[in-house]
């Protein structure tokens, strides 16, 4: 049996839509197993007006009943693909009823729509999940082709302790992939402590059965290196990219840009992110 553990955040029915797509590929490729949690929201907004409450609860409940009669159809959908997971349903809050949902989980995989992006960046609810969660997320566009996951991988390394945390938990995915290319833009962040230990980044990756191809990424101004990052991802064929989630400060992401944040609202490729 599989050791390794995936949760699915769904908030809509449509299993044949990217993100799902891109969770059943990675668990058929890790041999993992695959839960689907679908969340009917409940936001704390939603009591502002206390002669609104009964209808949203309302609401509320009919979602949820309409999500718990869908189990069979991802029964269904996992057998299809020879996997094995269940379907789960609750209410509540989005970003707190998934963070404590994936405690017992090894990734999570939520969808990030282009079309509704959030605003300001780094204040939805997959970027809140990001920081809370304590796991990596596969962040997954709506718009990524996903013919593929984990095949053909593009890692971006600033030795940062949020790229650190990204690689080491990718691990399981990079040693089944086909081709690895590391981009090290380590000599942009100077300033900050090495987080491998000596000899640095090829040795650990070599003592972890990783066999890479290492090359130099310096794109002059930081916040170039988001646009120059996809351009890369692009050039290879990347169909997943490993990354350190807003290794500076979501307020200053937002105001003087950042590669978490270009990837976050311009990026068509699966994203495999911690912080």
């Amino acid at each position: 049996m599989s050791s390794i553990d995936l949760l699915l955040h769904l908030d809509h029915l449509d299993l044949a839509v990217a993100a799902p797509r891109a969770a059943m590929a990675l668990a058929h490729r890790l041999g993992a197993r695959l839960d689907a949690l679908y969340v009917a929201d409940l936001p704390a907004a939603a009591f502002s007006l206390p002669e609104a409450v009964p209808v949203q609860l309302e609401e509320t409940q009919r979602r949820v009943a309409e999500a718990q009669a869908y189990e069979p159809i991802w029964r269904q959908t996992l057998a299809s693909h020879s996997l094995n997971g269940m379907w789960r349903v609750t209410q509540g809050d989005t970003v707190q009823t998934v963070s404590q949902a994936t405690s017992g989980y090894d990734f999570l995989i939520m969808e990030r729509s282009q079309q509704r992006s959030d605003a300001p960046v780094g204040f939805g609810s997959v970027s809140r999940c990001v920081f809370a969660c304590g796991r990596p997320v596969l962040v997954v566009p709506d718009v990524a082709p996903v013919a593929s996951v984990g095949a053909n991988v593009l890692v971006a390394w600033n030795g940062s302790r949020e790229s650190a945390l990204a690689l080491a938990a990718a691990l399981p995915v990079l040693q089944k992939a086909d081709e690895i290319r590391v981009l090290d833009g380590s000599e942009m962040n100077a300033e900050l402590l090495p987080v491998l230990p000596p000899p640095g980044l090829a040795d650990w990756l070599q003592r972890h059965g990783i066999r890479a191809r290492i090359d130099i990424f310096n794109t002059g101004p930081s916040h170039a290196a988001g646009a120059a990052l996809l351009e890369a991802a692009h050039n290879q064929g990347a169909d997943l990219i490993v990354m350190g989630a807003w290794s500076r400060s979501r307020l200053a992401q937002m105001v003087l840009g950042g590669t978490t944040r270009h990837l976050f609202m311009h990026g068509d490729v699966p994203m495999l992110v911690a912080h």
